[in-house]
């Protein structure tokens, strides 16, 4: 009988919590169609570090059993927290010493260990992900690059696995997480069912078309405000680095330092992003053609565009249309 650990913190989420566990609840579900005897199907526990009722970010309180050193799980499942900031972030996880020592014993003791979105951060806690490949959810890359420099961080696909660890990326991945863990422990036959019963598109391997290619980056920085404003407003223009600081009365030099400094990119890879990124919004919501588009962001050969785009996102500008369009109702 595989047992799973499903770890629990205040401001969790529900949907991650019951969700994996639901899923663990289809696959047994198809097992005994299949006549699997009940010491073959899937046992959970739902576990905290002090075994007290935790409060998910819904407000939903979840019943808990305390985490043990004599404990022995197959799978241990770390959900996803709701992020409320960097700081209050790093708290979180400087205090869960007794959850990190719990985790790597798990491991070493031969269990896998799966964390979704921000708990990904917590895995990583533990040392375990060094110099293992990982993924992370996309509006936080930056702080785990350099909070964890050792973790072969890989933003490309939705799901990782090295060494029985395996990281999800933002929030839903936990579907796909949860398929390839089941594939593992009783096979690709209910593995598929479960993914078929429960609509789960198995096709969505990567993170790369979904993600904003700029970061919603707060800063305090007037000059860099200015300086991206204007490039929004003049994207469709052909675009000098010279002009730009000429109007912000800056050196170019001086102009590229603040910019790297302040977005951790150079001003022409920002002024790209924010042409892909506004593409991306008229194929998901519009009917303009590729070669509107194109012009419409500020290139006149269509065929770079394409390249660039498809480079960027993983998809063609019409590929990304026939996947992504939103289709509404009349």
């Amino acid at each position: 009988m595989p047992t799973a650990a499903i770890l629990g913190f205040n401001d969790a989420y529900a949907s991650v919590i019951g969700g994996f566990a639901d899923m663990l609840q289809v696959a047994n579900s198809h097992m005994r169609k299949q006549g699997t005897q009940p010491t073959g199907l899937f046992e959970w526990h739902f576990v905290s570090a002090c075994g007290q009722s935790v409060r998910a970010s819904n407000g939903l309180e979840l019943a808990m059993r305390p985490i043990s050193s004599d404990d022995r799980y197959d799978l241990v499942f770390v959900p996803s927290l709701h992020y409320r900031g960097w700081a209050e972030f790093q708290r979180f996880l400087t205090e869960q010493v007794e959850v990190r020592d719990w985790l790597s014993k798990q491991w070493k003791a031969g269990a896998w260990i799966s964390a979704n979105c921000t708990g990904t951060f917590l895995l990583a806690e533990t040392g375990l992900l060094n110099h293992r490949t990982a993924t992370t959810t996309w509006w936080l890359e930056r702080h785990f690059r350099e909070r964890f420099p050792s973790v072969d961080l890989q933003m490309r696909p939705a799901v990782t696995e090295d060494e029985r660890l395996v990281c999800g990326g933002a929030h839903a991945t936990f579907l796909l997480q949860s398929v390839r863990l089941l594939n593992r422990f009783v096979g690709k036959a209910i593995a598929m069912q479960c993914a078929r019963s429960m609509l789960i598109d198995l096709t969505q391997t990567i993170q790369t078309p979904l993600q904003p290619l700029i970061a919603d980056k707060s800063h305090n920085d007037p000059l860099i405000h200015r300086a991206q404003k204007w490039l929004q407003d003049h994207m469709a223009q052909q675009i000098r680095i010279s002009e730009l600081a000429q109007m912000l009365a800056v050196s170019d030099r001086t102009l590229i330092r603040r910019f790297n400094s302040t977005m951790g990119q150079s001003p022409l890879t920002y002024l790209q992003h924010l042409r892909i990124d506004t593409a991306r919004a008229l194929l998901e919501a519009g009917d303009l053609s590729t070669e509107q588009i194109a012009v419409y962001v500020g290139y006149s050969d269509t065929a770079s565009f394409t390249r660039l785009f498809r480079e960027r996102v993983g998809f063609t500008p019409s590929a990304y249309r026939g996947r992504f369009q939103f289709q509404g109702t009349d």
